[in-house]
This record gives structure tokens, C-alpha cells and sequence, in this order.
């Protein structure tokens, strides 16, 4: 359940979103198409046998619910969980990861983010690191991100904060993170991080 749904009526536009009917217009007048693209689909039949996809996002949430009080961060939980599900076999990249939440906690890129784009590139990008020319993993990216902006209005950590808190915070390096800390704000971050992994759930199930 979303935690901070009962503060807005389900029929009510959310003030914070106002970006909806632009990031769609402007997605379509440059004629993006939000598409899966087609290639291997191997590493996920081998690691999500006979699974359904209720069951796949119940194993996130309980993945998440595990190790963000042992990371403290979106990034490195949201890719490890991607990581296990799918059995992407790159652990070492959850080390690379300990800076990236809101890049370097100056309230930038939401963590979540940046750890589902990771596990969305890995399946979706060829083998060959040299033919980057294609960037396979981009029209998934861009559907990940404004499915992500949709929800909670922007990508940047600050916004999301403020989106699930309903709080304002001045957040620009990190000791900035202590108030909203104190407050609690962060108790909403597992379901920001849920939320974002059934995203990249979908698009990295949409490849098989």
C-alpha cells in the first residue's frame, strides 16, 4: 500500500505532477516510442522459472525490506534486488553504488533510479561494449523514468522527498539529509524503492 496515499484524493490532480501532459507530448512529438526492444531472453527464463509476476514483485518487496536497513541506501538496494531476482550475476556493481544515492547525497538523482537503470542496461545492452551506438537499453530507460516521474513527479531525490513526505527540505550536499532524517521522511524510501523495481521488473520482463 502506498503509504502517503490517504494525504490526496484519489481524484484529485497532485499538485507536484503538473509535467505529466508535457513529458507525454513532448515523448510523442519527438517520436519516442516506449518500447521494449527485442534480444536475449535466456538469463531470465533461467532465473524466474514458472514465477508469476505478483510473485516476482513479492519477492522484491521482501528483497528490499531485507537489505535497505543493511545498505541505507536506494541505490545499492534496488539494484542488489534486481540483482537476485533476475540472478544478473554483478554484485561487485552494489559496491559501486554506495555514492549514488541522490548522486552523492546532494539531494540529485533518486538512488532507485539509478539502481534500476543499471539492471535495465545489463539485460537490454548487447554483449559488445563497443557497440554502444545502438543504446538499447534507452527507450526502456525512458519508459522507466517517466513511469518513475508519473508517480512520484520527478527523478531527483529532493523532489521525491518532498513528494512522499509532503515536506519541503533545502537539500544540496549531505549533512542537508539530517533534518529530513530526524523527521522520519525516510521511512517512506522502501516504498519508493519498491515502486521503482516493479518498473524495471516489467521492462526487463517484457525482453522474454
Amino acid at each position: 500500500m502506498n503509504p502517503y496515499q490517504n494525504n490526496k484524493g484519489k481524484d484529485q490532480p497532485d499538485p507536484f505532477c503538473r509535467r505529466k501532459f508535457f513529458q507525454k507530448s513532448l515523448l510523442s512529438a519527438a517520436g519516442i516510442a516506449l518500447l521494449p526492444v527485442s534480444g536475449f531472453s535466456s538469463i531470465l527464463k533461467a532465473s524466474v522459472p514458472g514465477k508469476s509476476k505478483e510473485e516476482i514483485f513479492n519477492q522484491l518487496d521482501e528483497l528490499v525490506d531485507k537489505y535497505f536497513p543493511i545498505f541505507g541506501t536506494c541505490s545499492q538496494t534496488s539494484f542488489y534486488a534486481l540483482n537476485e531476482v533476475f540472478d544478473l550475476k554483478s554484485e561487485n556493481i552494489v559496491k559501486a553504488l554506495a555514492p549514488f544515492p541522490g548522486i552523492a547525497a546532494r539531494g540529485e538523482t533518486c538512488g532507485s533510479v539509478t539502481g534500476s537503470l543499471l539492471a535495465i542496461a545489463l539485460i537490454y545492452e548487447d554483449n559488445d561494449i563497443f557497440n554502444e551506438k545502438k543504446k538499447l537499453s534507452m527507450n526502456p530507460s525512458v519508459a522507466f523514468c517517466t513511469q518513475f516521474e508519473n508517480e512520484f513527479c520527478s527523478t531527483r531525490c529532493r523532489n521525491v522527498i518532498e513528494h512522499v513526505s509532503k515536506k519541503k527540505y533545502d537539500i544540496t550536499k549531505p549533512e542537508d539529509y539530517k533534518k529530513p532524517e530526524e523527521d522520519g521522511a525516510f521511512e517512506h524510501c522502501p516504498y519508493v524503492i519498491k515502486q521503482a523495481v516493479h518498473y524495471a521488473a516489467e521492462l526487463i520482463l517484457e525482453k522474454s
